[in-house]
């Protein structure tokens, strides 16, 4: 996560130690729901979590959350490679840092 700018958005917890260059199946340890929050102070906030939890067969989830509402997430993307990730971070970064509902 050290090359994503997550703009004026405050890291509030980052347990993402995920190495995209071993198999999923040789760290199932770091696959938990709670990988990365980021807040920011308009409300938004940025989750990132490994469903089902320890599973290698899983995936990310990446939700941006508005005002708590977790029930409907503005935006959501789930992928299971780095690439797509990234590119789902970035969108949600800007989607936040704008304000977009």
């Amino acid at each position: 996560m050290t090359t994503i700018d997550f703009k004026a958005g405050r890291i509030t917890y980052n347990e993402f130690h995920v190495n995209f260059n071993l198999p999923f199946s040789e760290q199932e340890d770091c696959l938990t729901e709670d990988l990365l929050q980021v807040e920011y102070e308009n409300g938004y906030l940025i989750d990132l979590g490994w469903y089902s939890e320890y599973d290698e067969t899983g995936k990310f989830i990446l939700q941006l959350i508005n005002n708590g509402n977790w029930k409907n997430p503005i935006y959501k993307k789930q992928s299971r490679d780095w690439e797509q990730l990234k590119k789902s971070l970035i969108k949600a970064i800007d989607m936040a840092n704008a304000g977009i509902n």
